[in-house]
């Protein structure tokens, strides 16, 4: 049965291909862990063979029928009496990918420490057309960059901390890792929440690229998907500040307003006071920096409504920002239309076609 370790991406890390010690053409050894000794067919890669079984990845892999049925039918290698299908991926590559074949993937977890081993699999069921291992990854993944504002909410409340702070970098893999293989498999519908997460962050930081701790190698956007970022970006900026003017400068209390009719002129303007400071708060971006998610017009338009029922740091109602019942709930019932079409324009915003989200 898979387990975590099945997974994890230094299991085999001294296998003779990585060797230093090893002559130059040496010869091809079992692989130490996925060997079958009924199994009919030799995958070598490097200095490494697996024996597995001829069916199972022919039943899963038409390319893969194809190749192996025009080896048949030539004069052929063969190890240990079994034919032999040699890959240019590395042995840990093709063992994640047949591991998965075998045991499937519900070990996977699709977090920041999984990522490595889903990538691999992602890529090669893509490349041999293993469709169920497809499906199943970008169900997986789905997790983390969903398509409905319901499912982000969600991935945005498992990346707070027990201190309210937003630390997504945590558990959640960095989104120029995410954009770049949904282009290398043509998983699209990954893309426009993976664009807009990274559209919070600066441009410098989105044009640096992101370095990963481990190898140190620089992973960057494609020029085509830095322009779109950055287009995509400013699309939000303008739908928050549009959201701000109309719904926020000078708003007037709704009809059912408690403080509609007060005889006195400051009384009658409570709401409207609300609305004011809390267009002020918007724009210094305050809770977004406290929080940890600046630049953030999603979160800021959702901020709006919350920090009318926000205490303040002595645990009492903050009167400056407090609209009546009948203004707060018709103010959010505008949050909700606003963010709800924000959600809907990411994939214009970013260069893609909605029908990724259809």
């Amino acid at each position: 049965m898979l387990s975590v370790d099945d997974f994890s991406t230094n299991r085999f890390s001294t296998t003779a291909e990585n060797s230093k010690s090893q002559p130059d053409n040496p010869s091809p050894g079992r692989h130490p862990d996925l060997c079958f000794n009924d199994g009919n067919l030799a995958v070598l890669t490097g200095t490494n063979y697996f024996l597995v079984h001829q069916g199972l990845l022919c039943r899963h892999s038409a390319p893969l029928a194809r190749i192996i049925e025009a080896l048949e039918s030539q004069q052929t290698r063969y190890i240990e009496g079994r034919l032999v299908l040699e890959l240019s991926e590395t042995s840990n590559d093709v063992y994640y990918f047949l591991l998965a074949l075998y045991d499937g993937i519900s070990a996977l977890k699709y977090d920041v420490n999984d990522f490595a081993v889903v990538s691999v699999i992602l890529q090669l069921a893509t490349k041999f057309e293993v469709k169920h291992l497809q499906t199943d990854i970008l169900r997986g993944l789905s997790l983390f960059w969903p398509k409905t504002l319901a499912q982000w909410e969600a991935r945005e409340a498992m990346c707070l901390g027990p201190t309210g702070m937003y630390e997504p970098r945590k558990i959640i893999t960095h989104p120029i890792l995410i954009i770049n293989l949904a282009r290398a498999t043509n998983a699209l519908e990954l893309l426009p929440s993976a664009f807009y997460d990274l559209s919070r962050s600066s441009p410098s930081a989105c044009a640096g690229g992101y370095t990963c701790p481990l190898t140190s190698t620089i992973h960057q956007l494609s020029d085509a998907d830095l322009l779109n970022l950055l287009r995509g970006k400013e699309h939000s900026s303008r739908f928050l500040s549009t959201f701000i003017v109309n719904e926020l400068e000078g708003r007037e209390p709704s009809m059912p307003c408690i403080h509609r009719m007060e005889l006195d002129a400051a009384r009658r303007r409570v709401c409207q006071s609300a609305f004011e400071a809390i267009t002020f708060e918007i724009l210094r971006d305050i809770n977004g920096t406290i929080c940890q998610r600046s630049s953030d017009p999603l979160f800021a338009i959702m901020d709006a409504e919350l920090m009318q029922t926000r205490e303040d740091p002595l645990g009492r109602p903050n009167s400056v920002l407090r609209a009546c019942e009948f203004c707060r709930s018709e103010f959010g019932t505008a949050v909700d239309a606003a963010r709800e079409d924000f959600w809907q324009r990411l994939p214009i915003w970013f260069g893609m076609d909605t029908g990724v989200w259809g």
